[in-house]
């Protein structure tokens, strides 16, 4: 009788297989990265490689965002001559909880894109990121929001009028920090810190 049910078993897995594509396998099988939240998420910016080229740091702090049910850390870099930096890094214990809070700031996004934004998806970082700018008054507002596992990061630079800094530069600039800050927080599926 439990031949028979293993054959079946089998019989059933590769219909499944055949059907799908292989998609619900994948899905089942597949590794899904883990973030740990920061211990300080000053010093995860300060690590991250790309943003050393916005010049000298005149000021820097901690700021905590309470949103989605959850107060989460971010940073607050104030440059010479470019702007001020805004990181905030989401590491809810659900990646359900990273994809709600992606999808809400993405539909407000676009929402602005009436107003005179810029917005569109970034590839080849996370499972989903999009950037939006404006450069009103000649100055430039630029972010990245970005989801993989159970991170969600953002970056936000405001650059005062007359800014040399052009959406594509920074853009790359962003790219190149949220895969350094995703590699230093990444952590096994046993371990980090995870927020409730």
């Amino acid at each position: 009788m439990k031949k028979v049910f293993l054959i079946l078993g089998i019989i059933a897995g590769s219909l499944l297989l055949l059907c799908c594509g292989g998609g619900v396998a994948l899905y089942f099988f597949a590794d899904s990265t883990t973030y740990a939240k920061p211990a300080d998420a000053c010093a995860t910016v300060s690590a991250a490689q790309g943003l050393s080229s916005f010049g000298t740091v005149k000021d820097q702090k901690p700021k905590e965002t309470k949103a989605f049910g959850r107060t989460y850390p971010g940073c607050v870099v104030t440059y010479e001559a470019a702007g001020t930096l805004t990181v905030m890094i989401d590491v809810p214990s659900t990646e359900s909880d990273v994809r709600t809070h992606y999808d809400s700031v993405k539909k407000a996004a676009d929402a602005s894109v009436a107003a005179g934004a810029t917005v569109a998806d970034v590839s080849g970082i996370g499972t989903k990121a999009f950037a939006m700018y404006t450069t009103a008054d000649k100055a430039l507002l630029y972010e990245l929001d970005l989801y993989d596992g159970n991170l969600y990061l953002s970056l936000n630079i405001t650059a005062p009028a007359g800014t040399t800094l052009t959406p594509d530069k920074v853009r790359a600039d962003f790219v190149t920090a949220a895969k350094s800050m995703m590699s230093s927080l990444e952590a096994s599926s046993s371990g980090g810190d995870l927020d409730d």
